[in-house]
């Protein structure tokens, strides 16, 4: 395959843009990250019924807020952009863990959340829950 020079400057261009992030700035502050630890990232896609894409990103806002009031992370909450192709979610959420025991006292802390999982399972269609470890470079 050939690049011409202009493709090529324009490639390169773009990568010399793309932001540096250490990994504890992408944990967010005062994160400390073990280098021996595998890193968790817990993922949730929610599919909201027909016209009901807000009443499911308030609740999802709800449910982070209530992460933070009992000390947990909030998480990131992801919308659906327009220029998808129609088969992502309306609404995500993401958070990282620094290992595998920090994901489990986060799951012990989830009776919190049960009145949240009640309003959201009204406005839902489908509900996917993903988890992954996060590869080292």
């Amino acid at each position: 395959m050939k690049i011409e020079r202009r493709q090529f400057l324009h490639l390169a261009g773009g990568t010399a843009a793309l932001p540096v992030v250490s990994p504890a700035a992408a944990f967010g502050p005062g994160t400390i990250i073990p280098s021996n630890s595998i890193k968790i990232v817990e993922r949730t896609h929610y599919f909201a019924k027909p016209g009901l894409a807000a009443e499911v990103l308030e609740i999802r806002r709800k449910a982070s807020a209530v992460r933070l009031s009992i000390g947990l992370p909030a998480g990131e909450i992801f919308v659906k952009h327009p220029g998808g192709d129609g088969s992502e979610p309306d609404v995500a959420w993401q958070c990282v863990f620094v290992d595998a025991a920090a994901r489990e006292a986060d799951l012990a802390a989830s009776p919190a959340f049960e009145s949240v999982r009640m309003q959201m399972r009204k406005v839902d269609a489908r509900f996917e829950r993903q988890v992954f470890s996060i590869d080292t470079l």
